[in-house]
């Protein structure tokens, strides 16, 4: 049972991580912090994140 636990956790923060990709932090960040947050702390850290610059500059570009 607390090898599924664990899993399960893993799985979560991987959604996390997977949600924010897009985002100032990436991947890696999101995955990292719900991993030593817990994943609905991170769900909270997403809303009110920045989209990346990359995103940013997209939305901002004139349109052709």
């Amino acid at each position: 049972m607390p090898f599924f636990a664990i899993l399960l956790y893993l799985a979560a923060c991987a959604v996390c991580g997977f949600m924010g990709r897009n985002t100032t932090f990436g991947f890696v960040g999101h995955f990292l912090m719900a991993f030593f947050l817990t994943p609905p702390v991170n769900f909270v850290v997403q809303a009110v994140s920045r989209p990346s610059a990359r995103d940013r500059d997209k939305a901002l570009a004139p349109k052709r």
